[in-house]
């Protein structure tokens, strides 16, 4: 827990110079969702940040490579099985927002 009379107090612009917005996104979620104080993890962030930054650079490697990914149409079983999963997500989040 964060405290001030230990000095790991950090103001929240702090704590976005620190980690960036992201960071203290992920690190803020994972910090409780029960009536208890918030648990703010350091570590977590730093994770956080590492996740982040894992994932750009695997989408550069994406990009970069795009030429050697498969391409045509999207007709196997599995192309099949993904879509319908897809759109079933999209008709899930749908209702959910009209609710």
């Amino acid at each position: 827990q964060m405290s001030k009379s230990t000095g790991n107090f950090l103001t929240l612009s702090q704590a976005v110079d620190k980690f960036s917005a992201d960071g203290m996104r992920l690190a803020l979620a994972d910090a409780g969702d029960t009536v208890e104080d918030a648990n703010f993890v350091e570590a977590m962030a730093d994770a956080g940040i590492l996740r982040l930054y894992t994932w750009v650079e695997w989408v550069k490697e994406m990009i970069a490579n795009r030429d050697s990914l498969r391409s045509g149409p999207a007709n196997t079983f599995n192309d099949r099985v993904f879509a319908s999963e897809m759109n079933a997500g999209i008709m899930k989040t749908e209702q959910n927002y009209e609710k």
